[in-house]
């Protein structure tokens, strides 16, 4: 199956998601590989847009436990969460069956389970690179690139953004230079983005402005980049992008969890998103600037233990007019940093703050002092997931 793989310490799922709208919308069937989900397991897998079905997942899921088993009897031990999804995405695009599938790695590249793809005619997409995972994957940028640029194919091709740094850009050269693979990079500077209240709007070069689905400035470089592996498929397989299409695609773009604007029972508007690092952090608050001037927003707020609690707040405090810290029951190793510990670092970082250990109260406190801004609900799409049902239903169907 032509493939897509898509690394990037931000942007993977917002490019994979254009760039399967892009395909669909030119009439191809495209299963698109997205990780983490908001609310179900479900958007992890979907072909022509549409999340698997719940009978196929559980078919599917029957025909894989006898292989997990067998592997754990093996001594190879048991496959991870995510390396089950792998296979459980994999089998879903080959039956469906798909023209194209876009694959969004889990953490890093190099090592992980997406990379097994390894035909020489797969396209590689390297998104924005920043500082996360960095106990898997390196404390610094240029290690972090290293990881992602395990991607690209053997001989084949390879589109990544441009990166500021010229030793993240040594070291995308120097891999593609052993894997004899080419590689496009795009400079952002070429990319505007205009986003108000009226939308999120992309205009690359001297071309016509074209309405996004998904918010953002930071989504106008991700559409870019969708546009440029679009652009690269259709030269290469012999079909003709057309820009009506192309428009369609774009503008059709959704994604659970990502700027997503929900309200509660009583009334008072919600903006869920799932950005769960600084860079992410950082895009979430540009856009709400650009979304609502001069206005400032309480942050219900709660992280992972392994992420820059200093960090993250940073990235939050300019938009922010006072933070809920509060936490969430993750299963495993995933565990909440305490909402003790978020609320003590946002007020050493000059910001008001109280913490709230229940989600959905601390969405209710955070609705009496928010007045007539938006509540922001952010830090993990388990918390996400935590305060879904006390919200108006989701509109997002695939």
């Amino acid at each position: 199956m032509r493939t897509v793989h898509v690394a990037g310490t931000a942007g993977k799922g917002s490019v994979s998601t254009f760039l399967a709208r892009i395909l669909t919308a030119h009439g191809w069937r495209v299963g698109t590989h997205l990780s983490p989900h908001a609310y179900s397991i479900l958007e992890r897998f979907q072909v022509a847009g549409e999340p698997i079905s719940e009978g196929a997942f559980v078919e599917l899921v029957d025909r894989i436990a006898p292989v997990v088993e067998a592997m754990t009897e093996s001594g190879f031990g048991t496959p991870t969460f995510f390396e089950a999804a792998n296979a459980i995405a994999f089998a879903h695009f080959a039956g469906a069956p798909a023209d194209y599938s876009v694959i969004e790695t889990g953490i890093g590249g190099l090592l992980d389970a997406t990379n097994t793809i390894s035909r020489a005619d797969k396209l590689a997409v390297i998104t924005r690179i920043g500082l996360d995972h960095t106990d898997m994957l390196g404390e610094t940028e240029p290690a972090i690139a290293r990881h992602k640029a395990g991607i690209l194919p053997w001989g084949g091709h390879g589109i990544a953004l441009r990166h500021p740094s010229r030793e993240v850009r040594q070291t995308f050269a120097a891999t593609a230079q052993e894997r004899r693979c080419r590689l496009d990079e795009l400079d952002e500077r070429l990319v505007s983005c205009d986003v108000s209240a009226s939308g999120t709007h992309l205009r690359v070069g001297g071309g016509q402005p074209m309405r996004l689905g998904l918010e953002g400035r930071h989504q106008g470089v991700n559409a870019a980049l969708a546009l440029r592996a679009a652009e690269f498929l259709s030269a290469r397989d012999g079909w003709t992008l057309d820009s009506g299409a192309t428009r369609d695609g774009l503008a059709a773009a959704r994604l659970p969890g990502r700027f997503e604007q929900r309200t509660t029972v009583d009334g008072q508007r919600v903006v869920l998103d799932g950005a769960h690092n600084a860079v992410k952090l950082a895009a979430l608050a540009s856009t709400l600037r650009d979304r609502h001037p001069a206005q400032r927003f309480t942050w219900v707020l709660a992280l992972k233990d392994d992420k820059d609690i200093d960090a993250a707040l940073a990235a939050v405090a300019p938009t922010a007019a006072g933070v809920v810290a509060t936490e969430f029951h993750g299963s495993g190793a995933v565990r909440s940093t305490s909402a003790r510990k978020v609320a003590e670092r946002a007020r050493a970082a000059g910001m008001r703050s109280i913490e709230v250990g229940c989600p959905i109260e601390a969405v209710t406190m955070a609705s009496q002092v928010a007045g007539t801004a938006p509540v922001v609900v952010s830090g993990s799409f388990l918390l996400l997931d935590a305060i879904s049902s006390a919200l108006t239903p989701a509109t997002y169907t695939g």
